[in-house]
């Protein structure tokens, strides 16, 4: 019975995540956060191990949709993996000096605010410029160069915050490898599922992780697997688009107060 309310959120959890991109870190962190009082070092370990267990499924899903152009999610997923790990090894050292805890802590809630308004002006010029979506995608051979330095930073941030699905790969998706709102998510998930294991490693080495609350949140998470499968066949592209807008917004807001406290 104690169960139940963590069975609840990780269903909710990964339902958001599933049909929207978005939830791995952005959604996540506020509720380990806040919920369950992780502090934000624990928060961002404990994020990155359930993000890719979550991912799994809801990548799984995707997949068998044919969200998931596999030649191109590689061509991403090798842009962005030695950042993600570099940042993912350097936040997990300087932990060990005790007396910079309180300036990282701090660093890493800034950079999830910063991230998450970055992922809002994409979002925005997205929807104020539809031209931006019309232009057809890249040749595999040309996807290197437009998303190299935007891939590579959103390794940084994946790496030190446990942000960068829907918020930060979702939106470069989008802008940079103009793909559709369905690919976008189902490449992002795919990505950061591999992406969030790599620095699951480099925090779980450091002693971060809460392993017994996330295994608990993932078991939820698979209760809401046929519900997201029926909506991503059953929903509209414009619609899971102002959702995972919505959610980002939401998140800004309680990152930004976490941040002033």
């Amino acid at each position: 019975m104690l169960l139940i309310p963590e069975l609840a959120i990780g269903a909710a959890v990964g339902l958001v995540i599933s049909t929207t991109g978005v939830g791995g870190g952005v959604i996540i962190l506020p509720i380990l956060i806040y919920f369950f009082g992780l502090d934000a070092l624990a928060a961002v370990a404990t994020a990155n191990f359930l993000s890719m267990l979550m991912k799994i499924s809801s990548s799984y899903i995707h997949f068998r949709m044919g969200n998931i152009p596999l030649r191109r999610s590689l061509i991403i997923l090798l842009i962005m993996i030695p950042s993600t790990v570099l940042a993912s090894y350097g936040v997990t050292l300087l932990n060990h000096f005790s007396h910079y805890q309180e300036q990282i802590e701090w660093g890493i809630n800034l950079l999830v605010v910063l991230a998450i308004l970055f992922s809002l002006y994409l979002f925005y010029r997205r929807i104020r410029q539809p031209q931006l979506q019309m232009n057809g995608t890249y040749p595999t051979s040309g996807m290197v160069k437009p998303l190299l330095l935007p891939g590579t930073s959103a390794g940084l941030v994946l790496g030190a915050t446990g942000v960068g699905g829907g918020v930060v790969v979702l939106p470069l998706l989008l802008r940079y490898g103009r793909m559709n709102i369905k690919q976008a998510i189902g490449v992002s998930l795919f990505v950061t599922m591999i992406l969030s294991g790599s620095s699951a490693f480099a925090y779980a080495y450091g002693g971060h992780t809460n392993w017994k609350l996330a295994l608990v949140l993932f078991v939820g998470s698979l209760l809401s697997v046929p519900f997201a499968k029926y909506l991503m066949k059953r929903m509209p592209d414009k619609v899971f688009q102002y959702a995972t807008l919505s959610l980002i917004l939401c998140s800004a807001v309680l990152m930004g107060i976490r941040l002033i406290e």
